[in-house]
């Protein structure tokens, strides 16, 4: 899965921008499976600019009367890597993009909310130490809570939460141990970042990192009783939104002895107040496994509308959502058939990993 998220940047890049035109609202594509986690969806796009300096153009000689035509030239490093990608992407289109299975019990599908601590040089590198907050996201009232984790005693801290926007300071602290807290405003940025000068017993530096704050733009209610529908199991979803807009949902199936199973993704145009989005497990995903199951990590995206419009993201009221017992042979066995898009996609990495 992770390979497919270097697809899509390099597509998005410029390699393929075709890839993605034409796509309506309400149809979860393969764009719609990369992270939220915008530090994730950083260090995917670093990766796609990588491989494309890697690609160089081989522009001929021109004849007056027959201009030659110009064609794109893959280093054989890039054309393994291509195959490679192309070998994924294969495997993954006998899936639909609304429901891919996790294989891999790494996979940042399961903590999509995660904060990744990164220790740093403190006291002119002589020791290291790290803020270690719960998770990445938070969402109004929850205040920030937070420690300094080293192997030096601290003493203690004067912190600042910052606007990274306007970098404007929106709240402060202090705090006579390792552990603070902020005390959650309403009108807090999204983009923020904590700034804490941290007193060791040895000394006195700073630690940052960068946070998002929510204020919740939509509600995930509940579920109502699932059903099946041909190859897929539909699982409604009530969602009270406080602002009309395309959202995005995302939740994990799980069996109930905690077993992952896939990722299932919805996309769809809601009006302000409840309403209901439906997420799909297609029979694939299941193995013919019967059984009980479970939606658990569930996340709401209201998505930017315009250029300049940030995503904005709700909560999930329920943690668990217990679906109960599941007869998988239940469904049809009828196997996903790839778009023409994804067809088109597919036929465009193999062309650059010279398959085709």
């Amino acid at each position: 899965m992770k390979r497919l998220w270097m697809v899509v940047a390099l597509v998005s890049v410029g390699l393929g921008v075709f890839w993605f035109a034409g796509t309506q609202d309400n149809a979860p594509q393969r764009m719609d499976l990369l992270p939220a986690n915008s530090e994730e969806k950083r260090s995917t796009m670093v990766l796609a600019t990588t491989g494309i300096a890697n690609v160089k153009r081989d522009v001929s000689p021109r004849v007056e009367t027959a201009p030659t035509e110009e064609k794109v030239v893959v280093s054989e490093a890039m054309s393994a890597q291509f195959s490679r990608i192309a070998q994924t992407f294969e495997s993954e289109l006998n899936y639909p993009p609304y429901s891919q299975p996790i294989v891999d019990l790494a996979s940042p599908y399961l903590t999509p909310n995660h904060f990744a601590v990164v220790e740093m040089p403190v006291l002119d590198g002589k020791h290291s130490a790290a803020l270690v907050v719960d998770k990445y996201r938070y969402f109004f009232p929850e205040p920030i809570a937070f420690r300094v984790k080293s192997g030096l005693p601290v003493t203690g801290m004067k912190f600042d939460l910052i606007d990274i926007d306007t970098r404007e300071v929106v709240a402060s602290g202090n705090s006579e141990n390792a552990q603070g807290k902020l005390t959650a405003k309403e009108n807090w940025p999204a983009n923020v970042r904590l700034r804490v000068k941290v007193q060791f017993a040895g000394g006195g530096d700073v630690l940052t990192a960068d946070v998002n704050y929510q204020n919740p733009v939509a509600y995930l209610l509940g579920a109502q009783p699932a059903y099946v529908q041909g190859a897929d199991w539909t699982i409604p979803l009530d969602i009270d939104a406080k602002k009309a807009g395309l959202y995005r949902v995302r939740a994990n199936l799980y069996r109930v002895d905690g077993r992952p199973v896939a990722v299932l993704t919805s996309k769809q145009r809601l009006t302000e107040g409840e309403s209901v989005m439906d997420v799909k497990a297609h029979q694939s995903v299941f193995g013919g496994e019967s059984g009980e199951y479970q939606l658990r990590d569930i996340q709401v995206e209201r998505m930017s509308g315009s250029p300049g419009e940030k995503t904005r993201y709700g909560v999930s009221n329920v943690s668990v959502i217990e679906l109960g017992p599941f007869n998988a042979n239940s469904l049809s066995e009828e196997s996903y058939q790839p778009s023409e898009q994804e067809r088109q996609q597919l036929l465009f990495l193999k062309s650059l990993s010279g398959e085709v």
